[in-house]
């Protein structure tokens, strides 16, 4: 009955798939090596290269970015605590895959568990704090499940809490949902970025270490998160990020990056790596206005100030690419009537990159402008005429 279900399921999500509009995206140079890949600005959502996007496909352990969230949101409705201590016992060791190869009788605090999902994807973790936290593993896929629902996560379907096949089920996801997902646990809950640059899980009392699996985090500066997958289905998959830092003229921003199915551990460093280098070489976040500095200075011959500087209405930053070719266009009022009061509009200005219009922000004075008086006229009249006469 459950494989009929997910069968449903899975082709009502493949005919959504052959509707969805197109995107166009420029080619990174993977697309023969990877079953799919994304790369994406975090604060907007914005997507920035995509192959195969919307595709479900099995995620593997890509599947504890959920569980993580559902264990999260359970702490912060006091549900649980990451104090708890939860005891082992049998069932937990019977789990098969990534594990923290715990034994019957020890016990653990929470916070402790969740570090070993995150850091070497334990898959008896992850069960062990399923059944803690929703009293079994149904019931906390059932969360999962609704959460998905909740999040707008459209091409997702959880038959477990870890990832792990059953029989010839698997968890499914489309790299847009993972990164709709990725952004919302680390906008809800950053620390997260400091679990996931753990160094390694270690045991000290049976002798156990286990190295962090994420593969680019010493290897790319900067990166400090976020997941790594594999299933024989699945392939090599992980999700990396990091926060490319700003130069004087530009604004930092962080990138979050998909490779899905990958033939090995060595390929998915390789490409994920190279997605991952890809959106450094090539984007930057542009600081186009800031509500705080003028943009141009307006002539005015019949105000009191005769230079005005012009001002944006708001502030404008958008992740562009270095060979973008960008327009600035500025228009003002050519109707200007004196006087003007703080904060008018007196033009706008028209932002496109490549001929499309990106923006179009609203120009403004910072400060009263009024008309020169009588007395203001002659003293530049004087001026000039002085002026005229030192310079013949």
């Amino acid at each position: 009955m459950m494989g009929r279900k997910y069968t449903r399921i899975v082709t009502i999500l493949l005919l959504h798939i052959l509707i969805l509009s197109s995107v166009a995206f420029a080619s990174v140079g993977i697309e023969g090596e990877v079953s799919a890949y994304l790369l994406g600005d975090y604060e907007t959502g914005e997507i920035l290269e995509g192959y195969n996007i919307y595709q479900p496909m099995e995620v593997a352990s890509i599947t504890k970015i959920m569980s993580y969230l559902i264990v999260m949101d359970q702490i912060k409705a006091n549900s649980v605590s990451l104090e708890d201590r939860i005891y082992i016992d049998e069932d937990i060791t019977e789990i098969k895959g990534s594990s923290l190869d715990l034994e019957i009788g020890e016990s653990f605090s929470l916070e402790e568990l969740l570090e070993a999902v995150i850091v070497i994807s334990a898959n008896d973790a992850t069960y062990a704090l399923a059944k803690h936290v929703a009293g079994s593993e149904a019931a906390f896929v059932k969360m999962m499940n609704d959460k998905a629902k909740e999040l707008g996560l459209d091409h997702s379907m959880y038959i477990n809490s870890t990832g792990l096949p059953e029989g010839e089920l698997q968890n499914i996801m489309s790299p847009e949902d993972i990164f709709i997902l990725s952004r919302y646990i680390i906008n809800k809950y950053p620390e997260i970025l400091s679990m996931t640059t753990i160094p390694y899980i270690e045991v000290p009392s049976r002798g156990y270490k286990k190295e962090n699996t994420n593969p680019l985090l010493r290897e790319i500066e900067g990166i400090d998160g976020l997941k790594t997958g594999f299933t024989n289905k699945a392939g090599h998959c992980l999700v990396s990020t990091l926060t490319i830092k700003s130069s004087m003229e530009d604004e930092s921003f962080r990138l979050i990056g998909i490779v899905m199915g990958t033939e090995s551990e060595g390929k998915r460093k390789e490409l994920g790596g190279k997605l991952i280098q890809y959106g450094i070489d090539n984007y930057y976040k542009k600081i186009f206005t800031h509500k705080d500095r003028p943009i141009d200075t307006l002539y005015i011959p019949k105000s009191r100030d005769k230079e005005i500087e012009v001002y944006p209405s708001r502030g404008f930053s958008r992740i562009v690419r270095y060979d973008d070719y960008i327009d600035e266009d500025i228009f003002i009022d050519e109707k200007l009537k004196l006087p003007l009061k703080e904060g008018d509009k007196i033009g706008r200005m028209v932002i496109s990159i490549d001929g499309d219009i990106l923006d179009e922000i609203d120009l403004v004075v910072n400060k009263d402008i009024k008309k020169a008086g009588i007395f203001v006229w002659i003293a530049r009249i004087i001026k000039d005429s002085l002026s005229k006469v030192f310079l013949s």
